[in-house]
């Protein structure tokens, strides 16, 4: 069977340096991270109750399934106000990626504590974490209106206030309208005023009415609060260069640099917006050069360096560089990715060889749902591809092609494998729409010169148009 008609999504990426203003969902981290403040964070400061939960944490870790519950229902039931039992066990299942069994929990505790906000106010948070947005929007409003009569416990009572402002402000920012997500976000700084993330947003919120004035200084006072924050100037640029106002954006860039000339972060995201510019390659390596010679040891710097020196297919400096982050940081998938992908492009016999390795090991690391699969799948398939392995590539394309999270390079290297195996229009579809911006990435000439073929070589219309 061929692949799925729909096209992929290509994702372009900007800034290597994080925005640390997303909003956070309030689903517990891996297991191993799970501790008794995870479930239930200032709610109460008895360490008697502290020392139940992790017990209750222990039994779960060891499978005891029932005996960490009935520790959680009698720590509820000697002190009122823990969250409810199914709310901490949700938070377990979560920890471990049990979706369904965290859900299952939720409507328990929906129905023996129906005044209880929170069960509504995680499931909300799935539902957004699922682009769910109304879901969403239908939740937030339970967990508000019950929020507004809880008051079983001060400490919780706040932080569900502060919780249904930010997800009420994620539902109107996902539906574009400001002025409500304003008027949320304000509240939350009114309740949590040294909260980074919130002035953050409020500036992306300020920038979308048009007021950038205002905008950057919400983004400095975040900056501020949390000095891992974006960096004022970046975070403006950003936002402009999405508004696609690509002159105005490379002034707020320069302005970034002018600021922070001595900032490997900010020298990194600006080389990375160079790098995006089709003029723009000579600007990115010397910004990530003067970005290395002040940190020589950076993990994102060392990559960086070689995605520009890929781009510009100087394969031995992108090698040098990879290599290093790989050697660095051997689980770093970027780092390996990019490295099997240099690779493969030797002549070198145990070059190639070690991008097979690497390629082989990507994958059987990164299984189905992780969000490397695809990239892993599809660098694979490439390696086979060059390899001369064309059969080995065509089992893994129908996999590739039914998912929409390739890379730009990704959608070339699938483009070329569904042209080699006769789906023209479907690679000439894909490669339409990865050159329809003008995003600068590896293989984009590769993937000029194949969209020309494939036009070239297509059946002209017949007098009636079909």
């Amino acid at each position: 069977m061929g692949p799925r008609a729909s096209v992929p999504r290509l994702r372009r990426l900007f800034f290597v340096a994080a925005v640390g203003a997303a909003w956070t969902l309030q689903a517990a981290p891996a297991s191993a991270q799970i501790t008794a403040q995870t479930l239930i964070g200032n709610a109460v400061s008895d360490d008697s109750a502290t020392k139940e939960i992790t017990g209750a944490i222990t039994r779960f870790r060891e499978r005891d399934i029932d005996g960490c519950r009935a520790i959680l229902e009698r720590s509820k039931s000697n002190n009122p106000k823990l969250p409810p039992p199914g709310v901490m066990m949700a938070m377990l299942w979560l920890g471990v990626n049990q979706v369904g069994a965290a859900r299952a929990e939720l409507e328990d505790s929906v129905i023996k504590f129906p005044t209880d906000p929170e069960p509504y106010l995680m499931f909300a948070d799935l539902a957004f974490q699922e682009r769910q947005v109304t879901d969403a929007d239908v939740l937030f409003a339970k967990a508000t209106q019950l929020a507004g009569t809880y008051a079983e416990n001060p400490k919780r009572k706040r932080n569900f206030d502060i919780r249904c402002s930010a997800g009420n402000a994620a539902v109107f920012e996902a539906r574009r309208q400001w002025d409500k997500a304003l008027g949320q976000l304000e509240a939350w700084i009114k309740l949590d005023p040294e909260n980074a993330g919130a002035h953050y947003r409020k500036g992306t919120v300020l920038f979308q009415l048009e007021k950038p004035d205002e905008a950057i200084e919400e983004f400095r006072e975040a900056r501020k609060l949390d000095e891992k924050a974006l960096q004022p100037e970046l975070a403006v640029a950003r936002l402009y260069d999405e508004a696609r106002k690509r002159d105005v954006a490379k002034k707020w860039i320069d302005a970034a640099l002018k600021e922070a000339p001595k900032d490997p972060a900010v020298l990194l995201a600006s080389a990375q917006w160079y790098l995006g510019q089709s003029d723009g390659l000579e600007n990115a390596k010397k910004i990530a050069e003067n970005a290395l010679l002040i940190d020589p040891k950076s993990l994102d710097g060392r990559i960086v360096r070689g995605v520009i020196a890929r781009v510009a297919r100087d394969y031995p400096t992108a090698e040098k560089y990879f290599n290093e982050a790989h050697l660095q940081s051997p689980g770093n998938f970027a780092a390996s990715n990019s490295l099997a992908l240099v690779l493969i492009e030797s002549d070198s016999k145990d070059s190639r060889q070690r991008a097979l390795e690497m390629a082989e090991a990507n994958v059987a690391m990164y299984r189905e749902n992780s969000p490397q699969a695809v990239n892993a799948l599809t660098t694979l398939a490439w390696v086979y591809y060059k390899l001369g392995r064309r059969e080995d590539a065509e089992k893994l394309l129908d996999q590739i092609a039914r998912n929409n999270a390739l890379t730009t390079d990704g959608a070339y290297y699938v483009s070329k494998l569904l042209a080699d195996r006769g789906e023209k229009d479907r690679a000439r579809k894909i490669l339409e729409d990865v050159l329809t911006n003008e995003a600068v990435f590896a293989t984009r000439p590769d993937a000029v010169d194949l969209l020309a073929k494939l036009k070239k070589e297509a059946p002209a219309p017949s007098a009636d148009g079909k």
